[in-house]
């Protein structure tokens, strides 16, 4: 790749988005990044101009050096391929310390209330509460610990262990159901359900669990304006019960059925038949697709061909770490896999692709601002190696050491390290190795309140600490979940 420097004279910068400003990081008044663009729709040989934290030109050919904004911007020449960072629309965040180390499903399962009661598990959840600090749930050898108080949790911690994981892998936006938030959330990656999200406010609702608590007051934020989108579990399992759900779904609300609706997207849907999705689509609700831990834990995943005839939008999220995907490129791997093996290669690379882009911001009412190289969309963009005369097809096979740039809220955070120069100059960067690739990776910030001065380095120390001490804390359970879990995997 090339840096360099646009020369001409220097003109206004624009006036930065009040409603983004995700990181404490300062961002570059201007980034040129010329390689194959994936907008996601369409693929070109272009350009992409990035001023403050706003895109402000996508063109073919070389037509985005012209514009004012291009004078003395870095131009990047990637020689790959530069995407919309990806949006991961379900992950359980706080999990993401652990993986199939820790633990696996024992057996397969019918329904989401069975596999919860594994001794292995509820022990390992038990550490999470812990070291988070959860309001509830928390064993009764934390208090030996320094983690379960408020001044001694891990939260931010854990969290930002889960942003790293997803940031390494070209993903910009997550979805992490973390409950409670802090401060400290989504000073890497963006945290769509937390107020710190960079968008100025917070109109996505969760739900983990089903049946829901609330569902009425969902619908009356629908009716309100408060909830533009509500992410919740629905369908998981393969038996009658977790049939059941979508039907009991329009019944436990007042008035009934008013969550069969455009800002519902359901997660899971492994039950599901063409007639549930058919009611979805005529409904305008999406599916939030997580194939590998449904395979892991009930032998099989969502009926997607049925989905897209209904014409159910569908976006892809690796739901956790243990059993599921480490990130989001290795759940489009998985994604690509089973569709190969079992519906005959129905979804085509740029499908995957769009459905881990423009889709996920579909499926949380964010497509008017992520999800797209767009001018006017905030600048979340991912630059990935491989073929650019097959753009799709080397974002689905690329690995983390693949990914040679991201930019979150217009700022440089991690890439390869001739890069670096991009980055944040203050307080500096980190090098880490990814599989063999020397990376940049860009953590703490100047800010020194709410653990943002924290490095990469601090992180792993902590967490791998707390979790050796809570392994000497249950010496007779049995298990261990020391080490901490990689933030990568390599092949």
């Amino acid at each position: 790749m090339v840096l360099s420097s646009c020369s001409s004279n220097h003109t206004p910068d624009p006036a930065p988005d009040p409603d983004a400003g995700t990181n404490q990081f300062a961002a570059m008044d201007r980034i040129l990044l010329r390689g194959a663009v994936v907008t996601p729709e369409l693929s070109f040989e272009g350009e992409v101009l990035v001023e403050q934290n706003l895109i402000t030109c996508v063109e073919a050919g070389t037509a985005c050096e012209s514009k004012p904004g291009a004078t003395g911007a870095t131009m990047i020449a990637t020689n790959g391929i530069i995407a919309p960072g990806l949006i991961d629309t379900h992950n359980h965040i706080l999990f993401d310390i652990f993986d199939d180390d820790d633990w696996l499903p024992a057996q397969l399962y019918q329904d989401h209330d069975q596999w919860p009661t594994e001794p292995r598990y509820k022990a390992m959840l038990d550490v999470k509460q812990c070291l988070v600090n959860d309001s509830q749930g928390k064993p009764a050898w934390c208090a030996q610990t320094p983690y379960g108080t408020p001044a001694g949790s891990l939260r931010c911690e854990v969290d930002k262990w889960g942003e790293l994981k997803g940031l390494i892998a070209g993903t910009t936006s997550i979805v992490g159901l973390p409950g409670t938030t802090a401060a400290c959330f989504a000073s890497i990656t963006r945290s769509l359900d937390a107020a710190q999200n960079g968008l100025g406010q917070d109109k996505l609702q969760t739900s983990a669990l089903y049946p829901p608590s609330s569902p009425s007051t969902v619908c009356q934020n629908f009716t309100s304006g408060k909830t533009d989108a509500y992410v919740i579990h629905a369908g998981e399992g393969t038996d009658t019960k977790a049939l059941a759900e979508f039907a009991s779904l329009g019944m436990i609300t007042t008035p009934n059925g008013c969550l069969y609706a455009p800002p519902t997207a359901i997660t899971h849907g492994t039950a599901f038949t063409a007639t549930e999705f058919t009611k979805m689509a005529q409904a305008g609700m999406k599916l939030v697709w997580s194939p590998h831990s449904n395979v892991s834990l009930y032998g099989q995943t969502a009926d997607i061909p049925a989905a897209l005839t209904a014409g159910v939008t569908v976006a892809l999220g690796p739901d956790w770490s243990m059993g599921g995907s480490q990130n989001m490129l290795d759940e489009l791997r998985f994604a690509d896999t089973w569709d190969n093996a079992h519906w005959s290669d129905r979804l085509s690379a740029k499908d995957l692709v769009v459905m881990a882009t423009l889709h996920g911001a579909q499926a949380v009412a964010l497509d008017a601002k992520l999800g797209k190289l767009e001018v006017g969309h905030i600048a979340d963009i991912a630059v990935f190696a491989g073929d650019p005369t097959k753009p799709y097809e080397a974002i689905v096979a690329a690995r983390p050491k693949d990914v040679r740039l991201v930019i979150v809220n217009g700022v440089v955070l991690y890439g390869d390290v001739d890069l670096e120069p991009a980055a944040p100059p203050i307080p500096g960067c980190e090098t880490i190795d990814i599989c063999g690739v020397s990376k940049f990776l860009c953590v703490a910030t100047a800010a020194t309140t709410d653990k943002l001065d924290e490095t990469y380095a601090d992180i792993q120390t902590k967490l791998g600490q707390a979790l050796t001490d809570a392994d000497a804390a249950t010496p007779t359970d049995g298990w261990n979940f020391a080490p901490l879990a990689p933030i990568v995997k390599c092949e």
